[in-house]
């Protein structure tokens, strides 16, 4: 049942993001979930992942940033909703409350992404939404956050035995291989013959070897975009063992490839070296905190779940 709530849900999430307005000609209201003394409907459903949408949109966060957050909402749609009423209603059992300073800093960060009062005004009343109904949502989820935080993430521990063990294990990982920093000139196959692309390239090399600056020569022969920095792996053999062999600011030979020629400069250099532990120990940390934190959240909503009516229909 779930996961047929979710493939209509993708559905719903595609109408919510291209147009939010025509979201609310999405409607029923068959029952879908019990919640304890909370009966979820479908619409209910639509108008929470709705407001989420709305509220990111609001917040100013681009269209990359909501397809991802909202990407989640898809996937674990009604299962985000019970865990949200479930952990706010701990909250609330516990008498737990926001101060309003907190909730009027998160509101100040929002309008601060907007260039004046009136753009955040028109954005909110975009959405439907009023100063107001924004308060109680950030009420709600710090609520939740602090919650979460309470339950869960504060009696995490990372033993820093943990962090040595695990890079003891792992040290593949943190092998850094070498890098090369490149500029380069193409010369496509596309747009010129062959003979034409060979020589175009040697006149571009040649007027760098000169001393012409390089990015006037780049403007006026190369047929793409620079390369950049790449680390050893990410190209073919036959050019790495061109660029990898290069030193400081020195100019390649032209290397042809299936659609073209390249002629490199390379202008920086990182050796590969095998990073040490205090290098990496805030990040395998973090690594080793987010898998705790994913355990006992699992453990600590499953329990949630268990003390609460919780019917999916």
């Amino acid at each position: 049942m779930i996961r047929k709530l979710n493939n209509i849900l993708g559905l719903l999430l595609t109408v919510v993001l291209a147009c939010p307005a025509h979201a609310q000609n999405v409607h029923t209201d068959a029952i879908i979930a019990i919640v304890n003394d909370d009966v979820i409907t479908f619409k209910d459903l639509r108008q929470y992942i709705a407001s989420i949408a709305s509220q990111l949109r609001v917040e100013n966060k681009t269209r990359e940033e909501i397809q991802q957050v909202m990407g989640e909402y898809e996937r674990k749609g009604l299962d985000k909703l019970i865990e949200d009423k479930l952990i706010l209603a701990a909250a609330n059992e516990k008498g737990m409350d926001v101060r309003g300073d907190i909730v009027d800093r998160r509101l100040q960060e929002i309008r601060g992404r907007y260039s004046n009062e009136d753009e955040f005004i028109k954005a909110l009343n975009t959405e439907g939404m009023t100063v107001s109904d924004l308060q109680k949502k950030l009420t709600d989820q710090l609520k939740v956050k602090y919650e979460v935080d309470l339950e869960v993430r504060d009696k995490i521990f990372v033993n820093p035995q943990d962090v040595t063990e695990y890079y003891n294990k792992h040290m593949a990982e943190f092998d850094r291989k070498p890098m090369v920093n490149l500029q380069s000139i193409f010369v496509s196959f596309d747009k010129h013959i062959k003979q034409e692309a060979r020589t175009r390239a040697d006149e571009a090399r040649s007027r760098i070897l000169a001393g012409e600056d390089f990015n006037t020569v780049f403007q006026k022969y190369s047929d793409g975009s620079s390369v950049g920095e790449i680390e050893q792996g990410q190209m073919a053999d036959a050019v790495e063992n061109v660029v990898f062999s290069l030193k400081l600011d020195e100019v390649s030979d032209p290397v042809e490839v299936e659609n073209g020629i390249y002629v490199f400069k390379a202008i920086g250099i990182s050796p590969g070296k095998q990073q040490t532990l205090a290098e990496v120990k805030d990040q395998i940390y973090g690594k080793l905190l987010d898998e705790q934190f994913q355990v006992k959240f699992k453990d600590w909503v499953d329990k949630l779940r268990q003390k609460a009516y919780v019917e999916i229909k």
